[in-house]
């Protein structure tokens, strides 16, 4: 097939056709939001600040000049290595192409094809690790999931907002249990479910599931904002401009004047995807407020005509209990050079380390001991 492949270095020189992510896209692609430019943006000023990143957006189109496919990679520095992936550092739960309907129907030949093409034209890289992809997009086959050389570790999962309320509400595990604990908060005092709509309640509501967060991190012993900064970036600073471009969907749980639970999310045309969710401990955990806000999200979503709630990436216990869909991820690692392959070496000699008794004993002390250092410095 006959492609024009065009690589850009920054987000200035990008297509009108990029999507924003705002509700009316141009040329009408299929993509996830984490590939939206808005998203690219807010990402670039946050996580791509940290370490040596360089940005290779791809562009593809036909012999016409129609956007075939685009896709938001970047080749970061790490021990030596240039490693090719996605524009992620796990903020992304899915890593995608976007895809445009004059996309044509990917077979494995032509996506090996179009790969090869992509690589030809990007600056020298060590090894290719492209993971978290799955199978389609938007309906469209994704051809980089075509070359996948097996599964994803954990997938994502969401909930079917397209059915019967009556059905979704039957289906939550421990509803009762969960609707006798909402009735509880009520007699304590009057419960509001708000959806933050202007920026001064949207700071109030990010204050607080930022700090309902890092207590968590710290409670369960492992690296949070203080050690990764750029992140606690991404959703202070990025929470203004995800509103101004109408993704932003921020809500909290708030008994009497305190909030006690708080969940942040972006929205694309009818999809809703849940980021991070935040909620007191301490005496509020008897009541369960953060299954409490997400229920609350569950059923403001279905009444305004959303139709796929997404719970992201994970595999944990209380995503399998409360959704029903589950979408495979695949992942693809190639060696390039030999710096490739001593990073590939390192990076398999730390998994197994990290997966001995003896690291998962002492890694919660690493991060006590990390943390106790950096307040003792803030004295100093």
């Amino acid at each position: 097939m006959n492609f024009t492949i065009h690589v850009h270095d920054s987000l200035d020189n990008l297509s009108a056709e990029w999507p924003t992510g705002s509700p009316a896209p141009v040329a009408n692609p299929h993509y996830h939001v984490f590939q939206s430019r808005t998203f690219l943006e807010v990402w670039w000023s946050t996580f791509g600040q940290v370490g040596d990143i360089r940005a290779c957006f791809i562009e593809v189109r036909d012999e016409a000049n129609n956007p075939l496919i685009f896709i938001p990679l970047c080749i970061t520095t790490r021990k030596g290595a240039k490693i090719l992936g996605f524009i992620d550092a796990d903020a992304a739960d899915y890593n995608a192409p976007i895809l445009f309907p004059r996309s044509p129907d990917w077979t494995y030949d032509t996506a090996v094809d179009l790969w090869e093409k992509i690589t030809a034209a990007l600056p020298d890289f060590d090894v290719i690790m492209l993971d978290k992809m799955p199978a389609r997009i938007g309906g469209l086959v994704n051809p980089l999931d075509l070359l996948a050389d097996g599964p994803n570790d954990v997938f994502c999962h969401g909930n079917n907002l397209q059915r019967p309320w009556e059905e979704i509400d039957k289906a939550q595990p421990y509803r009762k249990t969960l609707l006798k604990k909402m009735r509880g908060l009520e007699r304590l005092a009057p419960t509001q479910y708000i959806i933050a709509t202007d920026k001064s309640e949207q700071a109030i509501i990010v204050d607080q599931l930022l700090k309902q967060k890092q207590r968590r991190f710290e409670d369960t012993q492992v690296p949070g904002f203080d050690a990764e900064p750029e992140k606690y970036a991404f959703f202070h600073d990025g929470t203004e401009q995800f509103a101004k471009a109408g993704m932003l969907h921020l809500t909290a749980l708030k008994v009497g004047d305190e909030i006690v639970a708080t969940l942040w999310g972006l929205v694309q045309a009818k999809t809703y995807y849940a980021i991070m969710i935040g909620f007191e401990g301490d005496d509020w955990a008897k009541y369960s407020v953060g299954r409490i806000i997400y229920y609350r999200t569950l059923e403001w979503l279905h009444k305004n005509g959303f139709e796929y709630m997404d719970l992201g990436i994970g595999n944990e216990p209380w995503k399998l209990e409360h959704c029903d869909t589950t979408v495979p991820l695949s992942k693809m690692t190639s060696i390039i050079s030999w710096k490739g392959r001593m990073f590939m070496r390192r990076l398999q000699m730390m998994e197994h380390l990290r997966s001995t008794g003896a690291w998962q004993k002492l890694r919660p002390l690493k991060w006590t001991v990390l943390r106790t250092l950096r307040q003792w410095r803030k004295k100093d």
